[in-house]
């Protein structure tokens, strides 16, 4: 009988493509999402703490917290979790037989070395990025409907109207972010 121990670092290890296929690949998603959350969020909150706090008239610590939380929810389901079940799902149809396996690996943007389709990733990525966007604008709807019923907090302004602001002022600063780094990437 296999532990439980053994079982997770054995599938750990599964989702580790540079384990998995020996070459150092990875679903170029799921590496933008990781790097608009690390070099992004600052943005991200800044931003969208401003414009909660000018639309509610509440206090900046009070509406940092709200915006803090509901962009921890939103990135740990879509901008992380959803990129990682796409990568995922798409590392099993891989095992297809080509050309299927190849499709899936591109609409997983999935990047190694002879990888079928490459010259598409950046386009389907971003392809990718604005049904992420269109998933934590839902995502994050639903937790300020639900976190601000839990407060107690009645917003006097459009919920639908704050969010689409939002969200349009924060992802135009992370297609900033993530065009400087694909020149970066591309331009060595």
């Amino acid at each position: 009988m296999i532990s439980k121990n053994k079982k997770f670092i054995a599938l750990l290890l599964a989702c580790f493509p540079a384990i998995a296929y020996a070459n150092g690949g990875g679903p170029l998603l799921l590496f933008i999402s990781g790097s608009a959350f690390i070099f992004g969020q600052v943005w991200i909150l800044f931003i969208e703490t401003m414009l909660l706090k000018k639309a509610s008239g509440l206090s900046t610590t009070t509406t940092f917290k709200h915006v803090f939380l509901a962009n921890l929810m939103s990135t740990l389901i879509v901008g992380l979790g959803f990129p990682f079940l796409l990568a995922v799902i798409t590392a099993f149809a891989m095992e297809l037989p080509q050309p299927y396996g190849g499709y899936a690996s591109a609409l997983g943007t999935w990047i190694y070395d002879s990888a079928p389709h490459i010259k598409y990733l950046g386009y389907i990525s971003l392809a990718w990025l604005l049904v992420t966007f269109l998933l934590t604008v839902f995502c994050e709807k639903a937790f300020y409907n639900w976190y601000w019923r839990k407060v107690g907090f009645n917003p006097s302004f459009s919920i639908n109207k704050f969010i689409w602001q939002a969200h349009a002022a924060s992802y135009s600063g992370l297609l900033i972010i993530v065009l400087v780094m694909w020149h970066d990437l591309f331009s060595m």
